[in-house]
């Protein structure tokens, strides 16, 4: 299974969100992620066997957390556009390190970024295009939420493009 450890940003910051992005680009274009897609990325654990399940159990039952917010955007080169995460992004990128280490993952080569993945434009939109969305979102601040929860994720791909699914979730402590 390819797995992944998530926090899912509850509906009233989904639907505070999609209202800032209606009529940018990357909406006009047709390339929006489905937002019953987003998440924010705690770890990716790739191709994982059963065994696993126990071990995240018991490190994301140490998990704390804080307040967040989706909040900014940017842009990994021209190929996605993000929304950022205000808050306690600390402690989701402690938690992230604790989940790796306890499951034995490799951490990524580049600083932990919490973000929410909200286009993949390939070629269907321009540069300029792509800026100006993230022009457009770079002051945007939804509501503050708490992440009181994590879930482990699958990530299947088919006919219809990739596909979500919650297999488990913990709750995570306020600090």
């Amino acid at each position: 299974m390819r797995l992944f450890v998530a926090v899912l940003p509850p509906p009233e910051a989904v639907d505070h969100l999609r209202e800032a992005i209606d009529g940018l680009h990357v909406v006009r274009a047709g390339v929006l992620e489905p937002p019953e897609r987003w998440h924010l990325t705690l770890v990716f654990l790739g191709e994982v066997s059963e065994p696993v399940f126990g071990r995240l159990a018991a490190a994301a039952g140490d998990a704390r957390s804080g307040p967040l917010a989706l909040a900014g955007a940017g842009r990994f080169g021209e190929r996605v556009l993000w929304a950022g995460v205000a808050g306690d992004v600390g402690a989701l990128a402690h938690n992230a390190e604790v989940l790796r280490r306890h499951l034995g993952v490799e951490a990524e080569p580049r600083p932990y970024q919490p973000h929410l993945t909200l286009a993949r434009p390939r070629a269907r939109i321009t540069r300029d295009e792509l800026r100006e969305d993230v022009d457009r979102l770079r002051t945007y601040r939804g509501p503050t939420w708490a992440a009181d929860r994590y879930h482990l994720m699958s990530s299947t791909t088919g006919a219809q493009g990739v596909r979500y699914e919650s297999l488990d979730s913990w709750v995570v402590h306020q600090a």
